[in-house]
């Protein structure tokens, strides 16, 4: 069966979206299913995540730039099943060259399908911004999470984001399913937290039951180029995110279905 593209998107910045991409991947790859994770982000942090030495060749840009072979760029993790398809900051020219090419939108999927069959899931983790690129990754995906940190802002950005998302749906660029929203940044003793999360809830909007808390170990975890499961990484955060990692297999496996009976 062909990977399943997970995206994860949100045009605002700084609600843990990088943070998220990876531990999902690497949350996925520890589950036992091959998963590529794609830093379709010229801040590469990802990327950064898994080479602090920032010897990166090729990345992203040479794929759908200069048509570099994806055998040349894909690089093994230190992790069994996880690979990785880095980012540098070259990566941000495409958003420019992308307008130029034919079907554009397609230009992602298209030079990743060549490995669609090699990986059970591929992470896409985007940019913080309504792009070339970040539409072209939507494009490409199969389902689609929109991680949100616990603040009025936020709350206002998912709403913003999907209902752009919902164009690019009725344009038929976009048809993955949003497996959901997940709450990070929480704060369980604030009532700001309380109120965002109650209104998530009412908005009838997919959520995740995993609440991502607030912890200054994330910040000490991306320093140590720490992921989840290492012997020095956030228990609280490990846990959480290993819960969030059972529910996004649940979810994927679902629409899986849904799709199959669709097709039938």
């Amino acid at each position: 069966m062909a990977a399943e593209v997970i995206a994860i998107a949100n045009h605002k910045g700084g609600v843990g979206k990088s943070f998220t991409s990876v531990s999902l991947a690497v949350g996925l790859a520890q589950a036992g299913w091959r998963t590529l994770l794609v830093d379709c982000d010229p801040q590469a942090n990802a990327t950064s995540m898994f080479d602090p030495d920032d010897d990166v060749e090729f990345d992203l840009y040479d794929v759908i730039g200069r048509e570099v072979p994806l055998d040349k760029v894909i690089r093994p993790t230190r992790l069994e099943y996880l690979d990785l398809l880095p980012s540098t900051l070259a990566v941000a020219r495409l958003d420019q060259e992308l307008v130029t090419k034919h079907r554009r939108e397609e230009q992602l999927r298209r030079h990743l399908a060549p490995v669609f069959e090699n990986y059970d899931t591929i992470v896409l983790d985007l940019s913080p911004n309504l792009g070339s690129l970040v539409i072209a990754a939507l494009c490409a995906a199969t389902s689609l999470i929109v991680p949100t940190d616990a603040s009025r802002w936020g709350r206002r950005g998912v709403a913003m984001f999907l209902e752009w998302a919902e164009t690019l749906r009725s344009a038929d660029v976009l048809t993955a399913d949003l497996l959901g929203v997940l709450l990070t940044k929480y704060e369980e003793t604030t009532r700001i937290s309380r109120e965002v999360l109650a209104d998530l809830q009412a908005s009838g909007l997919p959520m995740f039951q995993t609440l991502i808390p607030k912890r200054t170990a994330a910040e000490r975890m991306v320093a140590q180029l720490s992921v989840i499961g290492d012997s020095n990484s956030d228990d609280d955060l490990t846990t959480k995110y290993a819960n969030f990692t059972v529910e996004v297999i649940d979810r994927v496996e679902t629409a899986r279905a849904k799709r199959g009976k669709h097709r039938g």
